[in-house]
């Protein structure tokens, strides 16, 4: 995979100063963990949507994630591991052998009764799935899923956990559900590629949905548990990216949606998070957009990591309007480094609307 692949050797040189790598499932998890950007998801049960996503990799790469989960109904999960079992033999007889820049693929299991129901399909397809996403995660069936994948000798396979349960929400037994998630990470680190948050759920368990007049960092409820899920497992110790929540609003066209959404996204990477989840395509191209590293963050970055052991322990930055402290700026600066090799380096005086702009 490589974003922004759909621009034209011009474009990419008038846009980036340092153009975004390429990368796979076989990439360091190091870098690798920072490449999830857009995480769009599929239904299981939607054969063409998926086989079109996975082909189309050449006009605009993203993350997939096939969802056997909330996108399936109760009734509907036979047919869902059919189509699944389907279109992943289709695409490797007929695609997986011809395209140079495969996809990352992940399935989000409903379950653990599930996982073990898709065993032969997940055997059979290993070397094309990148992972396994756990909703409802919480550190009794992660653990539960590590240990069976461990039992089908699928050890290449990453985990990707999401906080979404009221265990996580509720204030009396919040902390002591953290502790132990915490625990778990760290003891799997090595498996696990991200940390998820599942906001619809969180709010739907108050009965609240997202509306278009506000952001989610304007709502309570999401904030107080965004806060919990930074504090306690944004730790550097872990080590594992969190992506940001999703929105259901995906009508691009509509420019106060659009607004927000851009508004959104810039929080999200303000508090920390990595990437976003995305449920439409048109919200693709905005988070990877913003993904992208600005010239000046990155001209900063390389000042504190080449600094870092000198002398002196703050300099004014390249912008001249701010100071560069090499030591409390250098975690990010090491990410800074880490997500300009995936989504490249802006040049100066170019914003992310470019990229947008591009693609039309």
């Amino acid at each position: 995979m490589k974003y922004f692949n759909y621009l034209e050797k011009e474009r990419l040189e008038r846009i980036f100063y340092k153009q975004p790598q390429e990368f796979d499932k076989k990439t360091d998890k190091d870098i690798l963990k920072y490449a999830l950007g857009a995480f769009l998801y599929i239904p299981a049960n939607k054969y063409e949507q998926i086989y079109k996503s996975v082909v189309n990799q050449e006009k605009e790469a993203k993350p997939l994630a096939i969802c056997l989960e909330d996108a399936i109904s109760e009734f509907g999960e036979r047919e869902a591991i059919e189509n699944l079992k389907l279109v992943l033999d289709d695409l490797s007889k007929q695609v997986f052998c011809k395209l140079e820049k495969l996809p990352l693929i992940f399935i989000r299991v409903k379950n653990k009764e599930q996982l073990k129901k898709i065993k032969d399909i997940l055997i059979k397809n290993k070397d094309f799935i990148t992972g396994i996403i756990i909703p409802k995660a919480d550190s009794e069936l992660l653990e539960d899923f590590i240990s069976i994948l461990d039992n089908f000798n699928l050890n290449n396979l990453y985990i990707i956990p999401i906080i979404e349960s009221s265990k996580f929400i509720y204030k009396e037994i919040k902390e002591t559900q953290f502790q132990k998630m915490y625990y778990s990470i760290l003891n799997h680190k090595d498996k696990i590629l991200g940390i998820r948050i599942g906001l619809t759920d969180v709010l739907g368990m108050y009965s609240i949905r997202r509306k278009r007049e506000f952001c989610i960092y304007d709502n309570l409820i999401a904030t107080s548990f965004i806060q919990d899920v930074i504090n306690y497992l944004n730790r550097e110790e872990l080590d594992v990216p969190i992506s940001a929540g999703v929105s259901e609003l995906f009508n691009m066209d509509d420019e106060k949606i659009k607004n927000l959404y851009i508004k959104e996204i810039e929080l999200d990477k303000f508090h920390g998070f990595v990437g976003k989840t995305v449920i439409h395509p048109k919200q693709v191209e905005i988070v990877q957009a913003l993904s992208s590293i600005t010239y000046e963050d990155y001209m900063d970055a390389q000042d504190i990591i080449k600094n870092y052991n000198s002398q002196i322990g703050v300099k004014k930055s390249s912008s001249g309007d701010k100071m560069n402290e090499y030591k409390p700026h250098y975690k990010w600066a090491k990410k800074i480094m880490s997500l300009a090799y995936i989504y490249g380096v802006l040049n100066k005086g170019v914003d992310y609307n470019e990229l947008i702009k591009s693609k039309k």
